[in-house]
């Protein structure tokens, strides 16, 4: 390959075209403008595509990666935009996520002198050392020739084992200045893929063969390598009812008979339910956090020991982290289940599963599940309770739609009672929960997978956050709906207080004008401000029309979806436990809580 003369942003471009990445979610700045002017040259081979805040660039490269399987980059300026990509960052670090960060950086030859933006104590040009906990590794190269293999690097990085993001912080006369450029010609990245060792899987096949209520808890592991098929086959040998995580959801589909709906402290009857009682489980991809666990009081969704867990995961690290494990194997879900399959047929057929008293248990579960959510699912009062409206949405949305949530009631609900049928078309900040997530993920989502239906259903709490981010959609035509459950405040954060302390000591939560009436913001003309169609919608009954409108119309649409704001109509359905810690000065209130949490 021949040597050329680029400049560092030249490279950088031509790196990324390389490896395969279309799409750069960006926003300019002075640390970032030579880099970003090495684009122009090569604009028919690579995008960028602007975002109006870099927490939101953030999001919309998970998004796009969530849904596409792409890897996407980011490019911010120096200071205040590189550190506001940190939630951005964090979100996808807690949720395995592979994002490539470049952020412009102090001239080399001015480093550590206070500059304009610089982050300077106590060490110069310091913004890598504030992003290191969220990212796998970081890189800020000294001299030209570091370049290229800083991004070689990265992209392995991104790439192996637990996958997350990265930074590459540069230097602006780095950006700029001319050196030698030798692409690369050979392959930096193994072929193959991590498998579990055979003789460990062997024994968890015997384990599990010989279960009498098996059960698997599937986690976005087995989404990100893309194991939904191998994770069916195991599970119909076993007769195995399947429960899931918050980035597990759609790792099963939510119509198949096996299928037990989630478990945890905002899981379900049947999740809950086959989980404590399981005498062996197969955790696949899953890292057992407090929300799925109900913070591991035991008997609540989990009885392990006494329950054997079989845990498989990439990350040596997470297994028999929260849980003791019976057999734990580290390798890919992918590779790692359909060894265990071929172990499982070897060791016998596979079990008749609907003639068995346990599946007709699973099925008088789900029954009670079903009829739990009815009456506010059906129930015609007004304002819309979040349970109406999810059936409308669903009604509305095609089977191979992708729902965007994020955080707070509308993802908590999403969770435990909106069927997903697919991997990849449930996109939910699950480990991180940031509220503010799921406008920008839905966008790059949507430009991910632009010939599938994206709807992002978030409150109005998160919209505020990060609404802006319509302009974006707005300027590019990105045809996705947004339905806003508009509730006038943080409802879920409301409902906690009350529930916990009391009526009287809610604060903040419930917004408020200075005369104390309650404050709702006009979504819908805020939405219009910023050249979106969109439109309010009060009864319940119109919402799949509205929905079915919007996936008909050219760009953006912004539906704002009147919802409850008192309880008992804004409950969700919590059927395990949550540790929300309770002040001391509670009474008997605190006591029970102290005699529940089990710590």
């Amino acid at each position: 390959m021949t040597t050329q003369k680029l400049t560092g942003g030249q490279m950088v471009v031509d790196f990324l075209i390389r490896e395969g990445v279309e799409k750069v979610f960006a926003i300019p700045g002075h640390g970032n403008t030579a880099l970003l002017d090495a684009f122009v040259d090569r604009a028919d081979e690579i995008e960028l595509v602007p975002a109006m805040h870099e927490q939101g660039a953030a999001h919309m490269a998970d998004g796009y990666y969530r849904a596409s399987g792409k890897i996407a980059a980011i490019c911010t300026s120096i200071g205040p935009g590189a550190t506001n990509t940190l939630t951005g960052l964090a979100t996808a670090f807690a949720d395995s996520m592979p994002m490539l960060l470049i952020t412009g950086a102090v001239h080399t030859y001015m480093e550590n002198r206070g500059v304009l933006q610089e982050i300077d104590r106590p060490h110069g040009n310091n913004f890598p050392r504030m992003v290191e906990p969220v990212v796998k590794r970081w890189w800020q190269p000294s001299r030209l020739e570091q370049l290229p293999v800083a991004l070689a690097q990265a992209f392995n990085t991104m790439h192996e084992g637990r996958r997350g993001p990265v930074l590459v912080d540069i230097p602006q006369d780095l950006q700029a200045e001319y050196g030698d450029y030798t692409p690369d010609t050979g392959a930096r990245r193994p072929a193959t893929l991590a498998t579990g060792d055979p003789a460990v899987i062997a024994e968890a096949a015997r384990l599990l063969a010989g279960a009498k209520r098996p059960v698997i808890v599937a986690g976005g592991g087995v989404i990100h390598a893309e194991a939904a098929a191998e994770l069916m086959a195991v599970a119909e040998h076993l007769g195995a009812p399947v429960t899931h995580s918050f980035q597990g959801k759609g790792a099963f589909p939510a119509d198949h008979d096996l299928y037990a709906w989630p478990c945890g402290d905002m899981g379900s009857i049947p999740g809950n339910g086959v989980t404590r009682t399981a005498d062996v489980i197969l955790a696949v991809g899953c890292r057992f956090s407090d929300r799925i666990t109900s913070s591991y009081r035991p008997g609540v969704t989990f009885d392990i020991p006494n329950t054997k867990l079989v845990q498989i995961d990439i990350d040596g690290f997470e297994i028999g982290r929260n849980y003791p494990v019976e057999v734990g194997v580290v390798g890919d879900a992918k590779t790692s289940l359909a060894a265990l399959r071929d172990v499982l047929a070897d060791l016998g057929p596979a079990l008749d599963y609907r003639s068995t008293d346990y599946f007709a248990e699973l099925q008088d579960l789900k029954a009670q599940w079903e009829e739990h959510l009815r009456p506010m699912r059906t129930t015609d009062y007004l304002p819309m309770t979040n349970s109406r409206a999810m059936v409308e949405i669903r009604k509305a949305l095609p089977r191979e739609g992708i729902l965007v949530t994020d955080s707070s009631n509308p993802a908590n609900q999403a969770f435990n009672e909106f069927p997903i049928y697919g991997p990849k078309t449930n996109i939910v900040a699950g480990g991180f929960s940031g509220i503010g997530f799921g406008v920008p993920a839905a966008i790059g989502a949507q430009i991910g997978a632009p010939d599938t239906p994206v709807l992002a259903m978030v409150g109005d709490g998160s919209f505020l956050q990060t609404g802006t981010e319509i302009a974006t959609a707005a300027m590019l035509g990105v045809p996705l709906v947004i339905v806003v459950l508009n509730n006038g405040g943080w409802e879920a954060i409301k409902d906690l207080q009350i529930s916990l302390f009391g009526e009287e000591r809610e604060i903040i939560s419930g917004w408020k004008n200075l005369d104390g009436t309650p404050y709702f913001a006009d979504i819908t003309r805020f939405a219009q401000s910023l050249g979106c169609s969109a439109e309010r919608v009060e009864d319940p009954e119109k919402l799949a029309d509205a929905i079915e409108r919007a996936f008909a119309t050219p760009g953006p649409v912004i539906i704002e979806a009147m919802s409850a704001h008192e309880l008992p109509w804004t409950e969700m359905h919590p059927t395990g436990w949550w540790d929300i810690t309770v002040p001391a000065y509670h009474g008997e209130v605190r006591d029970d809580y102290v005699a529940q949490r089990g710590f």
